[in-house]
């Protein structure tokens, strides 16, 4: 089942936390070391949260009357189907049971995230970003409504400090819409201003919109790195900041929302540690700096050359794109099976 949304063009995002040029992309051999390895790597599917790391519009087919006389047929206004805006939906409720996950079912999210990136033509960098944050905050698995403590308590924070940002949004007076969803982890608080005001939060759940949103978070984090950023210190009083724009320093402030200095700097050292070592184990220097060519540019159409109007017609242009690749690989799939059975009973 999916929910219904009207589709309304994206706003900006007004946020105090957000504010090597190469478009190649992985090839073969690399998108298959890389998919090995992160397969190997994944946690045994759990009910557990704490074991996570947390129709194409048809012609008028009617039949004319055949011409008497030589009169002219009546013309036959042609029917254009409504759009309707069906993003995919969480897999679970917040207290229901998470489905279990499957090798398969990883693979397929890692097939969705590299389609996506690729018709964004984003950077090798870029897509390896995307994967390892998926795999750290979801294991691949699409849908989720992350429930881990500090989740549940940091939607609870920023739903009371943020939902008066949301006039006129019809969910904006119920906090339990606003957690913390998807691939990578985003509380719904703040980045569904990236989307749309007026968006029932849970879009956040479908993982198309997943990746356009870090990328769009992304882009803002990038232009304030490149900038002067105001910081406060332990005083209170603010202060002028340069930073680097790193893969790492874009991902500490979309992921966790930080552009200033931590005063906590030891903990902050750890996490660094920890995002380092992960990044470097698929070939990721953390140390790369961004440009915004790395990090690609929404497609408008689709590969027929079809116009998307909204973001919301890309977004189920998109999954049109990813069903059809996916039945495609389950056919040769099916083939290559059908040829296994014949071959073993020759």
């Amino acid at each position: 089942m999916r929910f219904s949304l009207a589709a309304l063009l994206t706003c900006s995002l007004g946020m105090a936390c957000f504010a090597g040029d190469s478009e190649s992309e992985l090839d073969a051999a690399e998108l298959s070391q890389l998919d090995e390895r992160d397969v190997n790597d994944l946690p045994q599917a759990s009910d557990d949260d704490g074991e996570l790391a947390d129709s194409a519009e048809g012609e008028n087919d009617a039949v004319l009357d055949e011409e008497v006389d030589g009169d002219e047929p009546e013309e036959v206004e042609e029917e254009i189907a409504e759009f309707v805006f069906s993003p995919h939906e969480c897999v679970h409720t917040i207290d229901g049971k998470r489905p279990r996950i499957t090798k398969e079912t990883q693979r397929q999210t890692k097939r969705i995230i590299a389609h996506v990136a690729k018709r964004m033509k984003v950077s090798a960098s870029f897509r390896k970003l995307l994967m390892l944050v998926a795999l750290r905050e979801s294991s691949y698995q699409q849908g989720l409504i992350h429930r881990l403590s500090p989740d549940l308590k940091g939607s609870e924070h920023a739903w009371r400090k943020m939902h008066s940002r949301y006039e006129g949004n019809p969910h904006a007076d119920d906090p339990d819409k606003w957690q913390t969803y998807g691939l990578f982890g985003m509380n719904s608080n703040y980045f569904t201003l990236l989307w749309d005001r007026k968006a029932d939060p849970r879009v956040l759940c479908d993982p198309v919109v997943d990746v356009l949103l870090y990328k769009r978070a992304a882009e803002r984090v990038l232009r304030k790195l490149n900038g002067t950023i105001r910081c406060k210190d332990e005083n209170g009083e603010w202060y002028d900041y340069k930073s680097e724009p790193t893969w790492t320093n874009v991902h500490r402030a979309v992921s966790g929302g930080k552009l200033c200095p931590s005063r906590h700097e030891e903990r902050a050292a750890i996490m660094r540690k920890y995002f380092t070592k992960r990044a470097t184990r698929i070939n990721l220097d953390p140390s790369e700096r961004v440009t915004s060519k790395m990090l690609g540019t929404e497609p408008d159409q689709s590969l027929d050359g079809e116009t998307w109007a909204s973001q919301e017609e890309m977004v189920m242009g998109l999954w049109a794109e990813i069903d059809e690749a996916e039945a495609e690989l389950a056919a040769k799939e099916a083939e290559k099976n059908a040829k296994r059975e014949k071959s073993d009973e020759d």
